[in-house]
């Protein structure tokens, strides 16, 4: 009597070929992906035609990457106050909640959402983005509600000096 079925040798034979071939399968096409550049940071955002409520203050949009998704935040400091560019060890600057959400593909990006916390624009601003990023800076244009005509912006990226401590100590 054999314990040796035919049957039973080719199907695990079969099994663990298709595994193998499986892992081939994968194992190539994951050697071409290739992780998307790192765009996060705060951007000084320079636009000429914006909406009156937008006129008395430096805009600032943050952006947080995770792969290809992106969340932001539309900031707003008056132009009499000097903007912080990095944060000491000692103080601790309050960001708020990301409003806007979006995706980065193809050297571009979008984001939209709902914007509550500029306070010099009394309602909810809703906002869309869409720019190319080329390194350090961004050229996109911005549409404030659905009403307004989109406005042309450039934006730079502002160096931040602790960011890049924490990347050299890793």
């Amino acid at each position: 009597m054999s314990h040796f079925n035919f049957k039973s040798l080719a199907f695990y034979g079969s099994a663990i070929a298709s595994v193998v071939l499986l892992f081939k399968v994968v194992t190539d096409y994951g050697q071409n992906l290739k992780a998307p550049l790192p765009i996060d940071g705060r951007y000084r955002i320079i636009a000429k035609n914006l909406p009156e409520c937008l006129q008395s203050d430096d805009l600032v949009l943050s952006i947080q990457q995770s792969g290809i998704y992106l969340n932001g935040s539309l900031l707003a400091f008056s132009k009499n106050v000097e903007m912080p560019n990095s944060v000491s060890t000692s103080e601790t600057i309050v960001q708020p909640k990301p409003s806007l959400v979006g995706r980065w593909k193809n050297q571009e990006l979008t984001l939209s959402g709902l914007v509550t916390n500029l306070s010099s624009c009394n309602n909810k601003v809703n906002l869309s983005i869409q720019a190319n990023v080329n390194q350090e800076t961004m050229n996109g244009q911005m549409t404030l509600n659905s009403t307004t005509k989109p406005v042309k912006f450039t934006a730079q990226r502002e160096s931040n000096y602790q960011q890049k401590e924490k990347q050299a100590s890793h």
